[in-house]
């Protein structure tokens, strides 16, 4: 049975991009408050007063009893205020809401649920998911002051009230292709999640009456039963996402009749839907490192709920959670962040803050604790001793790569990206880039995505192929289907072979050796016959860059590290300017120096560049050229390099997978 619902979510898995709206068309109504009572098991202890109520037909008093059993269920608590908190909390009050990197926007006295202020609809879909609801809690927790807990009842049910179930299908005036879009699969399991987390604080206030508990607990049964009857049903971040609320409604009120059934019909879900949209090395299968870690957190979640009904997860299940977190502990960056593949973002560190304020720092301490391994928390800690002697890894179904020289904070790092189809469209046509971090600092980031939804025409920009670090034919976008032909590494190099059909009869080959773990030779191939311009594009981190378009070199003009970009002077290529943005978070960018090396002839051709990071102003002596005379797309290669005083010949061979890299 197993075998066969993992062969239907495969065949899912294969048709699900495009997807917008539901597929099915089912009937389905809003519980009415007073039929909640049919829903909840009142024979379990501690509900023998709503019981009581229900059989003497006094629903008044039945939603009294079970509030007081809901308080005295959810212990009270009192927070210290975070920063903002009551600040934010206090526009809420006022129906003035805020998301992401816009100005606040006052929704007035009538809350129209679906307005687009900024015209993004991320925005609109954070207030669906009730993203709200947490900043009065906190508010309400620390404070206790009554005008958070009345603020969170009157929006709740207006919300409930203006969404009843049988509009489930309802149209988005502004955002029309996605049918139902109150109701979607990540807005109702958020949306779900956020009211569990948050009921437990307002349960004690007085404006919790009784008569609102009886609509949120059937705006909830709602919930579930949309959930149930229509789920996502595809291999998406969504469709965890999805789940993760109908269990957490489910665990929060094991008082349901049904709650036993949804947590197991769930786990089933969860468990097809992520094995699909992980690689077996454990990547989601998106390639962009937030969406990795949402589903990750939600697997987790997941599994401490299971485990919390007496419910196990399958062993399946458990290694997969255990290699995404493999993951993460090889490809964070030394500031613990995701590479900047795709849709991920990446804060910008102080590597002199506290290691705890790092990003990816709390996800490493928790695999330590839920998996009882020591090396994610070394991760977390740099606790060097702890620590494996391996420090490059490939991650070979996701095509994700990451070399690094060592685990220190004076760590080399370059993490490659080169995939093949994603899920979805947060990944980006930029097979064969990189990112590049040495001494301290990022010297070479990606360009980042900037935005989804408010500026179409930046967020193609930041997508397109040439703004990366690969190659292109006459700037256009590529094709994304990368394979690996050639993965080694060792204490002395490594080396990495990858491949992607970029474009109509023209493959890109990219062959990186990283030399004595020190600097980075790297070979681009144009295999093929078509037609046009060939560039090979880099892009620096925000400062000063000297560009020598004479010699063919540029480098940056920081005074800690640097990095210098070389091509031989008299190889058949131009060296250009071109425009640079960074962006490293939703709706921030600034601009940033980038290159171009313009090939002088069309394809087959070859670019030979080196890559060198450096401590202090000055750069090292470099040269690079081939051994023998070299044909793009050869299986044979044959380099020889000097650093400084220093040589070193290297080449592989693709027939016997055979790489070397030798100093002599």
């Amino acid at each position: 049975m197993k075998f066969k619902k993992r062969i239907a979510y495969i065949i899912i898995l294969l048709t699900s991009i495009g997807f917008s709206g539901f597929t099915q068309s089912i009937a389905l109504h809003s519980l009415h408050p007073n039929e909640i009572f049919e829903k909840i098991d009142l024979n379990l202890p501690g509900l023998e007063p709503v019981k009581e109520s229900v059989e003497q037909g006094n629903h008044s008093e039945a939603f009294n009893a079970l509030l007081h059993f809901y308080r005295d269920k959810f212990p009270k608590k009192t927070l210290s205020p975070q920063s903002g908190t009551f600040t934010n909390a206090d526009n809420i009050v006022n129906h003035i809401f805020q998301w992401g990197p816009y100005e606040s926007a006052d929704y007035g006295e009538e809350i129209n649920w679906e307005w687009d202020p900024r015209g993004d609809i991320e925005w609109v879909a954070a207030i669906y998911r009730f993203y709200w609801a947490k900043t009065l809690a906190s508010a309400y927790e620390a404070s206790q002051d009554e005008k958070y807990a009345k603020a969170f009842v009157e929006l709740t049910a207006d919300w409930i009230q203006k969404h009843p179930l049988e509009n489930y299908k309802q149209i988005h005036p502004v955002y029309t292709h996605w049918r139902g879009f109150p109701w979607l699969d990540i807005q109702t399991g958020i949306r779900a999640t956020n009211l569990c987390q948050v009921i437990p604080a307002f349960i004690h206030a007085e404006s919790f009456t009784p008569e609102f508990l009886g609509v949120l607990m059937a705006s909830l049964y709602d919930h579930q039963v949309k959930t149930k009857l229509l789920p996502m049903n595809k291999v998406h971040n969504k469709a965890i996402f999805e789940q993760r609320g109908f269990i957490n409604i489910a665990h929060t009120f094991p008082e349901f009749k049904e709650s036993r059934e949804w947590l197991e019909l769930a786990l089933d879900r969860v468990e097809e839907n992520l094995l699909a949209q992980t690689t077996s090395d454990g990547v989601q299968r998106e390639w962009s490192g937030g969406y990795h870690l949402g589903v990750l957190r939600d697997a987790v979640e997941i599994m401490q709920r299971m485990k919390a009904a007496g419910i196990n997860v399958s062993s399946e299940y458990l290694d997969r959670v255990r290699k995404m977190y493999d993951y993460i502990f090889a490809i964070a960056s030394p500031d613990l962040g995701f590479p900047m593949f795709g849709d991920a973002s990446r804060p910008l560190v102080n590597m002199d803050e506290q290691r705890s304020r790092w990003p990816l720092y709390k996800t490493l301490k928790e695999a330590s604790q839920i998996l009882d391994a020591k090396k994610y928390e070394a991760r977390a800690e740099l606790d060097i001793n702890n620590l494996p002697d391996q420090t490059s890894y490939a991650f070979s179904e996701a095509g994700i790569y990451a070399m690094r020289n060592e685990w220190g904070p004076n760590q080399i790092y370059m993490t490659l990206h080169c995939a093949p189809p994603a899920i979805s469209s947060h990944d980006q046509q930029d097979n064969g880039t990189f990112e590049l971090y040495a001494f301290g600092r990022w010297l070479m980031p990606d360009t980042g995505f900037y935005t989804y939804g408010h500026d179409r025409e930046a967020r193609n920009w930041h997508r397109q192929t040439c703004v990366h670090q690969t190659l292109t034919l006459n700037n256009d976008n590529t094709k994304v289907d990368g394979k690996e032909l050639l993965w080694r590494t060792s204490s002395d190099y490594d080396l990495l072979v990858v491949e992607n059909p970029s474009y109509k009869d023209l493959i890109h080959r990219r062959s990186v050796w990283f030399v004595d773990k020190t600097f980075f030779v790297i070979l681009d191939d144009a295999i093929g016959q078509a037609d046009g311009d060939l560039d090979l594009h880099f892009q620096f981190a925000p400062g000063a860059v000297e560009i020598n378009a004479e010699e063919k070199w540029a480098a940056t003009r920081f005074q800690d590290a640097n990095v210098l970009v070389w091509a031989d002077m008299n190889a058949p290529v131009s060296l250009e300017k071109e425009e640079g943005w960074f962006a490293w978070k939703y709706g921030s960018r600034k601009p940033r120096q980038a290159i171009r090396f313009h090939h002088n002839n069309q394809a087959p051709a070859t670019f030979l560049t080196l890559v060198v990071p450096y401590q202090g102003v000055t750069a090292p002596h470099v040269s690079a050229a081939f051994s023998h005379e070299h044909t793009p797309g050869s299986d044979e290669v044959q380099i020889r390099v000097k650093y400084n005083n220093q040589i070193w010949d290297m080449g592989y061979g693709l027939a016997k997978k055979k790489g070397w890299c030798e100093k002599i």
